[in-house]
This record gives structure tokens, C-alpha cells and sequence, in this order.
């Protein structure tokens, strides 16, 4: 038998899925939202002497489909919004073990050129930086859920840890670890800010050029 509190919060979670479910046309979706909510009814007018059977009942049902969320249809999906940019943050990882999103890994020996990682590097930094910006308003609607999810102590660790990842800040204490990344990025940055400046002065011209030949 579930203790009350909990109880109270898995019987929370299933509401919050039977009301995804319903926004779906699927009819399997229709049915698990149907079937969820019987179970919810179930225990909200069971008798004293059925409560206990009716909750176990209800709980297994929203564990089951909890646990099985990721194979439901993508419109009906839990953390469906911050799905597409969870994928490519996790590909984007500059804080992670190195390497390079670009160029392939390098045989022992082979060297590739520094300048050309430093831009590897400061790309990845700023689309980290722009898809984070973009996915704030995904991670708030997201929140409600995961905290229903922890309360009703079901499996949302890796979601909690991609909803972190993608809502990262950082420490308002700058240790030696802190300030050398920053410097790293800040550094990386400035190479690739001056490096696409020139290209583009390059282009510019080459594209002036191109222009006074169809022009004579």
C-alpha cells in the first residue's frame, strides 16, 4: 500500500498524464487516458475497506505508463518540446570529456591544427549558448512534470539532469576551475570572432570582384 503523501502525488502525476494524453487523436492514447482516469475515480470513491486495493491498482497503471513514456507517439511524448535541443546540447557538451564536433578523432601522432580545434571549440560554446537561450520557455513548461514525477518518486533522474543541463548556470563563486574554463571560452571566442571577420572581408571581396566581372 502506498503511504498517503505518495499516494497523493502518483495519483497527481496520473492526472497530468490522462491530460496530455486526451490532446492526442490517437486512439490508444484515448484509451490509456480513459483507463488512467478510471483508476484515479476508482480511488477517489473507493470505501475505507477498498482504499488501500484501489490505490495500489491506480499506482500500478501510472508506473507502468510512466515507464514507458518514451514509447508514446511524439506529439503526446513527455518532455516532447525539449526533446530536439536535449539531442543536440549532448553533442554540443564543452565541459565534457574532449573533442571535436567537426573534425574526426585524430590517430595517435596526428596532429591537427590548433586553430582550427580553438574554432571547433568556440562554435560549439556559442551554439550551446544560443540553443540554451532558446530552450528556457521548454524547461519551464517541463518543471510542473518533473516535480510531479520526483514527488511520485518515479524514475526522472535523467530528466532532471537534461532539464539542469539545458537551465545550466553558473556558480556566483569564481574558483580557479570556474575562472580558467570562462578564460578558455572567452579566448576561443575572441579566435573565432577574428577569424570570421576576416573571412567575411575575404568574401566580400572575392564576391566585389565576381560582381565587376558580370558587370563588365
Amino acid at each position: 500500500m502506498e503511504s498517503l503523501d505518495r499516494s497523493r502525488a502518483v495519483i497527481k502525476l496520473g492526472m497530468r498524464l490522462v491530460t496530455e494524453l486526451k490532446i492526442s487523436d490517437d486512439s490508444l492514447a484515448q484509451w490509456m487516458a480513459h483507463f488512467i482516469a478510471e483508476r484515479i475515480d476508482a480511488v477517489e470513491h473507493a470505501s475505507p475497506e477498498n482504499r488501500a486495493l484501489a490505490q495500489d491498482a491506480c499506482a500500478s497503471a501510472i508506473f507502468n505508463l510512466w515507464e514507458h513514456r518514451n514509447s508514446l507517439s511524439r506529439d503526446i511524448r513527455p518532455f516532447r518540446e525539449i526533446e530536439p535541443l536535449l539531442k543536440t546540447l549532448e553533442s554540443l557538451d564543452t565541459d565534457g570529456e574532449a573533442r571535436c564536433r567537426y573534425l574526426p578523432t585524430r590517430s595517435e601522432g596526428e596532429e591537427i591544427d590548433s586553430a582550427a580545434l580553438s574554432i571547433d571549440y568556440a562554435a560549439r560554446v556559442l551554439i550551446k549558448s544560443i540553443l540554451q537561450a532558446a530552450g528556457q520557455d521548454a524547461v519551464k513548461k517541463s518543471v510542473p512534470l518533473v516535480e510531479d514525477a520526483a514527488s511520485a518518486d518515479v524514475d526522472v533522474v535523467l530528466e532532471q539532469h537534461l532539464m539542469a543541463f539545458l537551465s545550466e548556470k553558473k556558480s556566483g563563486a569564481l574558483n580557479g576551475v570556474l575562472r580558467s574554463s570562462l578564460v578558455e571560452k572567452i579566448e576561443k571566442l575572441d579566435v573565432l570572432s577574428q577569424m570570421a571577420g576576416t573571412l567575411a572581408s575575404e568574401l566580400r571581396a572575392e564576391l566585389n570582384v565576381l560582381s565587376g566581372d558580370e558587370d563588365g
